[in-house]
């Protein structure tokens, strides 16, 4: 910790270079973890953003006079009709923070520590099963997409990623390392965002059912072949399932202005902000099918990667159904966060000459999903986190992202 903190201070993003490349010391996945807190402090944060909101919320709540009254009306978030939702992690952090400062880089600086944490973690987690075996071919290039699916810039959607980070931690930890206390992650990530009641019902479904791999993987290629539901039907069907607080949040991503608004952005979005997402959709199922129809079937004996292939099967079919909402498609990065991890274990683990052909054939993929996420990574990592460190940071206001370096 003692190096990863020495960096911190000094350059943050020299040790960040040198995490990469000592990976297999201790204090590599701490200098990660603090990157990220610095990338928090040093984020360019455009308008009109959900960054952006944070921070006025910040200004409002530190400005407002202490009371219980005004402290509760934090947590409640109120909808163009005057319904109310609940949020429990973004209220509680940003009371924290208004109690000495109303500077928004420092409130990132904080929301940083928790996803930063979680980040490493969960990066750690894959890179730690290389410890176990050999270092296969490409893994370099497999680690990098699994870090990007769900990478540090995306601090900005804070409540949903930090959610799904919390919740791929806390699966791997009662999946492969057999640590039951995982489940408190997992149930408290909807404490983050509102939309984990989804995910949690599904692994609640898959841990007491225990449904067969085949029918899972039956199940998902089913998913492909259902080209999209309509948006009116998925919105019906949850909000039969879930509790009615959430219900407002549910209608406001599902009213039909808010789905027109998505589509015209995505469809003035370039070609390849468009299809990167889908192209990494459709590589893990055709790695996902090379590992269902291989004649080496000793993975089968192995149940934490049985168990852990089946959840994300099923987190992967409901991202496919979910996408036909504009912010279902969330759900399935949160499943190719699993996808990825589940293709990389496969590669450490049990590795064949016909796995090896199918990864080769799949690198181009990936390169492909990698170059275009480093591109977006770009519209909030800022100039400040490449060239300087907290001290100067904190005294240099001028900022901007590494995109108009290039524009």
């Amino acid at each position: 910790m003692k190096n990863a903190f020495f960096y911190f201070i000094v350059f943050p993003f020299y040790g960040l270079i040198q995490a990469v490349k000592n990976y297999e010391l201790p204090w590599a996945k701490n200098m990660i973890w603090l990157f990220v807190v610095f990338h928090g402090y040093t984020m360019y944060r455009q308008e009109f953003t959900d960054s952006t909101r944070y921070v006025q919320k910040l200004i409002d709540v530190s400005n407002s006079k202490r009371t219980l009254d005004n402290f509760l009306l934090t947590f409640y978030s109120i909808d163009n009709e005057g319904k109310a939702s609940v949020d429990i992690y973004e209220p509680l952090m940003t009371n924290f923070v208004s109690l000495f400062t109303q500077n928004g880089s420092i409130l990132f600086a904080f929301f940083g520590i928790v996803y930063g944490y979680f980040y490493s973690r969960n990066i750690w987690f894959i890179i730690e099963e290389i410890k176990k075996n050999q270092s296969p071919r490409f893994f370099g290039i497999l680690i990098f997409v699994f870090a990007s699916i769900i990478g540090f810039w995306e601090l900005n959607g804070v409540r949903m990623w930090t959610a799904a980070h919390v919740f791929f931690f806390g699966a791997f930890q009662v999946l492969i390392k057999n640590n039951k206390k995982g489940l408190i992650p997992i149930l408290a990530s909807i404490l983050i965002h509102f939309s984990f009641g989804l995910p949690i019902l599904v692994f609640l479904v898959f841990y007491f059912l225990r449904l067969s791999f085949r029918l899972s993987f039956l199940v998902f290629i089913l998913s492909f072949l259902i080209n999209s539901l309509d948006f009116k039907f998925i919105g019906s069907f949850l909000e039969n399932v879930l509790p009615e607080i959430l219900l407002p949040r549910l209608e406001s991503y599902s009213n039909e202005e808010y789905v027109e608004s998505v589509n015209n952005l995505n469809q003035n979005a370039n070609w390849y902000i468009q299809y990167f997402s889908i192209v990494l959709n459709y590589t893990i199922a055709f790695l996902m099918t090379v590992i269902y129809f291989l004649k080496d079937q000793k993975y089968r004996k192995d149940k934490k990667f049985i168990n852990f292939t089946i959840l994300s099967l099923l987190l992967l079919t409901i991202g496919n159904l979910m996408s036909s909402l504009p912010s279902g498609v969330r759900y399935l990065i949160l499943a190719q966060l699993f996808g990825v991890a589940v293709i990389i274990l496969y590669y450490i683990k049990y590795n064949s000459k016909s796995y090896q052909k199918a990864i080769l054939y799949s690198i181009p993929f990936f390169l492909f999903f990698l170059v275009v996420s480093i591109r977006i990574s770009f519209n909030t990592i800022s100039i400040m986190a490449l060239c300087s460190n907290p001290l100067l940071a904190s005294i240099i206001g001028t900022n901007f992202p590494l995109i108009d370096l290039i524009k």
